[in-house]
């Protein structure tokens, strides 16, 4: 029996990679007005920094200070941008707030929830405590959440099976009672499933359904869960 269903947050639950370009637009549009010629390649650049950032946030190389103001650095030294540390860090502040701002849910995400109306409900997420739960309490469903786990909270990191177990335990649920639905394949549904949990990939970009036994439980749309659990 299913006692738990638990989400991964970015572009599973908040469409975050509209928000964090428009907030990069933002951003650039500050530092470099005029230049919008460069706008689609900064964006581009900006998404992939804050990937190799966050991975060096996870890995503990960093403080999340220090990887936001190494994003910032890097995005804009080609254009011959230097920033002191309270410069970078203004900067960055106001791309967050920005980027919060432009946090909306999925337009399936609160049936969904209806849904699951019988079940605990939680977040697991690659993240920093503080950032996470303001979006989540931005977004209006931090009270729909018996539990928030985050990878600085917690300790491990995606696809590391700790992070998985932790929440289970902080739940009082076994990892075979539990769902966990989210938008990567790997860091999400397998390393789920590695974990004992039920994984289920949201492919939510790739229009139909993938065969495959590796891929496993699969759906479209959040509300789509409900059936699956059937």
């Amino acid at each position: 029996m299913i006692k738990a269903v638990l989400f991964d947050l970015d572009d599973t639950l908040i469409n975050r990679d509209a928000a964090i370009r428009d907030a990069a637009s933002a951003l650039f549009n500050k530092v470099i007005p005029h230049s919008e010629d460069e706008l689609n390649i900064f964006q581009e650049q900006w998404i992939s920094l804050t990937r190799k950032w966050y991975k060096k946030f996870y890995a503990k190389e960093v403080t999340f200070q220090e990887s936001g103001r190494g994003k910032l650095r890097e995005a804009f030294l080609k254009y011959g941008y230097e920033f002191s540390d309270t410069n970078a860090d203004t900067l960055l502040s106001e791309y967050w707030e920005h980027y919060v701002s432009m946090c909306h849910l999925f337009n399936d995400v609160d049936e969904c929830f209806a849904q699951l109306d019988k079940c605990k409900i939680g977040v697991i997420t690659n993240g920093q405590e503080a950032q996470q739960v303001e979006v989540l309490k931005r977004c209006g469903i931090l009270s729909v959440m018996d539990i928030v786990v985050t990878s600085e909270a917690a300790g491990f990191a995606k696809p590391a099976p700790q992070i998985f177990q932790v929440a289970c335990a902080k739940l009082g649920v076994q990892e075979t009672e539990s769902v966990y639905v989210g938008d990567n394949l790997e860091l999400d549904a397998i390393a789920a499933r590695d974990a004992g949990l039920i994984g289920v990939w949201l492919n939510r970009l790739h229009g139909g359904l993938q065969a495959s036994p590796r891929i496993g439980e699969q759906i479209n749309r959040l509300t789509e869960l409900s059936e699956l659990m059937l």
